[in-house]
């Protein structure tokens, strides 16, 4: 392995002192263009990578912020996180991703590790489990995505979300209006957005007149690990006609179940809207939530909270759109 290139051997190779060589490194407005070519030339030839524990106590930042999510194999995610990605690279950050899978000890085990390595902030999709998030990340800037924080975590943290349950009401209501008789729905309880998206469902229904009875509606877990169960059982004892899916991992559990059962009529909505949608025999409702728009505005808010850490609080909803196929 080479040794660490040190200063003094830049200093050496581009004909300056070492002091001129710190400052091209910490306050290059203080040195000529000139001058500083000559240093960024000897960097390069001696292949000098400065000390990112050094700069960072130096800048007092890290450059570097942790993104907390549920499902990283959920498109939603995915893509959000792209969003994410992009934009910090941008701004010269690099992104730690955890993955929760909803349980809560892995969530707070991935915030102590970040808080012990001074990212400089997190996104987060939180599994609503913890009751006070301040006191996990002390002073650490926390954005909140996907999910709406709980209790007085709800007026502390800046939010970028989507209407939950609006978007499920325009996606019922669209199966009502295609003519479907019985409407049942199986959702995530996870968090709060199984609560809003099952608030649009029952809102909807009553809109149109439709009875609400609780038999109608499955509850899985976010990963989808039941929704076969549930959906031929829906299916089965309910005769429903339409099924309204709490996001795109249950929509395609349902799928797998409709080819099995060689079920062929049945109107289908879902909250998320993914490409392959336009392959599949069912003509899927969706509500479209722009996952990378909310990961690029998720890391902007953060960066504007790093770079005003009074500012007010702010709540970000982010508009979803209804396709209809």
């Amino acid at each position: 392995m080479s040794k660490q290139v040190t200063i003094k051997q830049i200093a050496q190779y581009a004909g300056v002192s070492e002091a001129t060589v710190s400052r091209v490194l910490n306050q290059p407005e203080l040195v000529s263009k000139q001058t500083i070519q000559k240093v960024k030339d000897g960097m390069d030839e001696l292949q000098y990578r400065p000390s990112a524990l050094a700069q960072s106590m130096r800048n007092h930042t890290t450059k570097t912020i942790g993104v907390v999510i549920s499902n990283v194999l959920n498109p939603f995610f995915t893509t959000l996180v792209r969003g994410i990605e992009d934009a910090a690279t941008k701004r010269g950050y690099s992104v730690i991703v955890c993955n929760t899978d909803e349980n809560p000890d892995k969530e707070q085990r991935y915030i102590n590790m970040l808080v012990d390595h001074q990212a400089d902030g997190i996104i987060l999709a939180s599994t609503g489990n913890h009751a006070n998030y301040h006191s996990m990340v002390n002073d650490m800037p926390l954005v909140f995505i996907d999910r709406m924080p709980q209790g007085k975590d709800a007026n502390l943290y800046d939010t970028v979300l989507v209407d939950n349950e609006k978007g499920s009401f325009n996606a019922v209501d669209a199966l009502i209006k295609q003519g479907a008789t019985r409407v049942n729905a199986i959702v995530s309880p996870v968090a709060t957005t199984g609560t809003e998206r099952l608030n649009g469902f029952r809102k909807a229904l009553t809109a149109h007149d439709f009875p609400i009875r609780e038999q109608d509606i499955a509850l899985d877990d976010y990963l989808g690990q039941h929704t076969a169960e549930l959906a031929l059982n829906l299916i089965q004892t309910n005769q429903c006609d339409a099924l309204f899916c709490g996001n795109n991992v249950i929509l395609m559990n349902v799928l797998k179940v409709l080819k099995e059962w060689q079920i062929g009529d049945m109107k289908l909505a879902v909250f998320d809207d993914q490409p392959w949608f336009d392959f599949v025999q069912y003509p899927i409702i969706s509500v479209d939530q722009p996952a990378y728009l909310i990961g690029t505005k998720a890391f902007i808010t953060l960066m504007d909270r790093l770079a005003n850490p009074d500012r007010p609080v702010t709540h970000d909803i982010v508009r979803t759109k209804l396709v209809i196929r």
